[in-house]
């Protein structure tokens, strides 16, 4: 009998444990450590204008599930008469989304009403929001796959009440919702430099391709005026037979690319040299890649290779430049086509001048691309933290 409480006690303990705090961690049910309501909102059809556009935040599931954790942004707002048919629940106070995108929560930072489609969680005074917070936002997963399966896949109050939170102490809660915090903070930083970085390249692009930002050569001296080009003039189009269903069980060390970039590393490659890639059918068409030498993509993507001396990032550059959508064709699957949009203009510099942009351009993406790999290895960190702090 000893051996059975201990074992039980071990479970009760996380892995990872600021040292001034010991002891066993209680579970509880979800309804033993907070108040837990249903959102309001009564009218039928939902949309109809005569409750809309007064100045009472009406938080939406969606801004919730883009929350990140702390619920300051409303994509709606209630009139007086949309207020007496809704609920208010002040900051501080979880919300979670109970249908469609299920369990995603967040932190009320300012009072707002909320609909049907939201559950308040307001936690008792031993009990931490956004340590509470931080736990189920670890099982968000587990609570869409527990979701009971009905005309419309969700949760309800009657699931929440008695689902298994973990209770600690208030202070070791406190530290534990503060360290996490912190690193949420870092994140925030790390995107908002990265959000920087991509508005900065964004303008000087503008700049270089209308002409406003110019280089000068190694005597100061202007380059040549750019010359007017059709991309069919300066670049040629190859095609791949490549599908995703015969690469299945095949795995290397060669990448090949799909529409969002790079899909899985194969044991053969099709391209020697660096090229371009252009999504030219279904989602993201239109969207292009630089792919690294010794690599593939999948027939879904037009293959880009200069045809004329042409710096193949300037190339890329150029082409991201490019509106394709204009040259979509299709209904049901959208699509592009090289003899379209071979036709269009393209503004040339001369090689020298082309390379230096490259370059400048280039190394903006290496800022860029250091500060993602940051926001991945946090984000990294932060699982893991999450899987140790918590039982």
């Amino acid at each position: 009998m000893p051996a059975i409480k201990e074992h039980i006690t071990t479970k009760l303990v996380p892995q990872l444990r600021f040292k001034e705090f010991d002891g066993v961690w209680e579970i509880l049910k979800l309804k033993e450590v907070a108040k837990i309501a249903r959102g309001k909102f009564t009218p039928r059809p939902r949309n109809n204008p005569i409750y809309y556009n007064g100045d009472i935040p009406f938080v939406q599931t969606s801004d919730v599930v883009n929350a990140n954790g702390k619920i300051e942004v409303y994509t709606q707002t209630l009139n007086q008469k949309g207020l007496a048919v809704s609920k208010i629940f002040p900051a501080g106070t979880i919300l979670i989304t109970i249908a469609a995108n299920i369990g995603h929560v967040g932190v009320l930072q300012i009072d707002m009403a909320c609909p049907d489609s939201l559950i308040g969680i307001t936690p008792n005074k031993e009990t931490h929001n956004y340590f509470l917070n931080y736990y189920l936002a670890t099982h968000q997963e587990k609570m869409d796959y527990l979701a009971p399966e009905g005309a419309q896949k969700n949760i309800n109050i009657d699931f929440l009440n008695t689902y298994k939170v973990p209770s600690t102490s208030l202070p070791e809660q406190q530290k534990i919702a503060s360290f996490l915090s912190a690193v949420d903070e870092k994140i925030q930083q790390l995107t908002k430099k990265k959000e920087l970085l991509e508005q900065y390249k964004k303008g000087v692009m503008q700049q270089l391709f209308s002409g406003q930002l110019r280089f000068k050569d190694q005597n100061r001296n202007p380059y040549p005026d750019w010359e007017e080009k059709r991309l069919g003039e300066i670049a040629i189009k190859e095609s791949s037979n490549i599908s995703a269903n015969t690469i299945e069980e095949n795995f290397g060390e060669f990448k090949i690319y799909g529409a969002s970039g790079l899909l899985k590393r194969i044991d053969f490659f099709r391209q020697e040299k660096p090229f371009v890639s252009i999504v030219k059918d279904g989602a993201g068409v239109g969207r292009t890649l630089l792919c690294d030498a010794n690599s593939s993509v999948l027939g879904t993507l037009d293959i880009i290779k200069p045809k004329v001396k042409v710096a193949l990032y300037f190339l890329y550059s150029v082409l991201n430049n490019v509106r394709f959508e204009k040259y979509i064709v299709g209904s049901t699957i959208p699509h592009i086509y090289f003899k379209d949009y071979s036709s269009e203009k393209i503004r040339i510099p001369c090689f020298e001048e082309q390379q230096k942009i490259a370059n400048y351009l280039s190394s903006i993406d290496t800022k860029i691309g250091a500060v993602n790999n940051q926001i991945t290895q946090t984000q990294t960190f932060k699982k893991g933290l999450l899987q140790q702090l918590f039982i």
